[in-house]
C-alpha cells in the first residue's frame, strides 16, 4: 500500500472509531440506567472504576 493509499483510509477509520465510541457510550449509559456500578463497567472494559467514570460520565 502506498503512502497516499494509506492516508486515504485514515478518514474512514476515524469515522468508524467515532461510531464505535458513540455506541459504546450508549451501552454504558444503558448499564448505568440499570444501576450497574462504575466498578463493574470499568471491569468489563478492562479499566478502573475511575477511568470508566471519567470517560463515560456523560454517556447516554
Amino acid at each position: 500500500m502506498s503512502d497516499d493509499e494509506l492516508l486515504a483510509h485514515l478518514p474512514e477509520i476515524a469515522a468508524v472509531a467515532s461510531q464505535v465510541e458513540e455506541r459504546l457510550g450508549a451501552w454504558v449509559g444503558t448499564a448505568r440506567e440499570r444501576n450497574v456500578s462504575w466498578a463493574r463497567v470499568g471491569a468489563a472494559l478492562g479499566m478502573t472504576r475511575q477511568s470508566a467514570w471519567e470517560r463515560f460520565q456523560h454517556a447516554r
